[in-house]
């Protein structure tokens, strides 16, 4: 008898999962679409790994900004500077979802960097211009609180 609780535990797992999987895939995702913000967040992260102006054109809004709080509480915005600059090595993302809504999408990205204990999250809102799927802001944060 407790083997089949058990079983019947797993399944409902199973299930419930599958059921959230598919719900959180929202309309309007098409694989061409998913394709090519994976790869403008992938030009990103080259052109921030590696200063390319090249792939910081490719992948960010010239009028989009990065927006966060500080660890003091104190709203910070700049826009994006697409200009060469020194790359940075110092961390290494992780791209752990992605949410496409016809023409805006949203992804979560983990980084951990070799400067900080805690890592740091990144959502990065893009949008699907006539130029192609553009990153128009980036917001952070340290810690995942639920």
């Amino acid at each position: 008898m407790k083997h089949m609780r058990l079983i019947v535990l797993i399944m409902l797992s199973v299930l419930l999962g599958s059921s959230f999987i598919l719900l959180s895939q929202p309309g309007g995702d098409t694989s061409s679409d998913r394709e090519a913000v994976i790869k403008t967040i992938e030009n990103f992260y080259i052109g921030d790994h590696t200063g390319s102006l090249e792939h910081k054109k490719a992948s960010m809004h010239p009028e989009g900004a990065y927006r966060y709080v500080d660890k003091s509480g104190v709203y910070k915005e700049s826009q994006f500077r697409l200009e060469e600059s020194k790359g940075d090595t110092m961390y290494v993302e992780e791209l752990l979802s992605i949410e496409i809504y016809e023409n805006v999408a949203l992804a979560r990205l983990r980084l951990e960097n070799q400067r900080r204990e805690e890592a740091e999250y990144k959502l990065m809102t893009l949008h699907k211009t006539a130029e192609g799927w553009l990153i128009t802001g980036i917001s952070w944060g340290w810690g995942v609180t639920h």
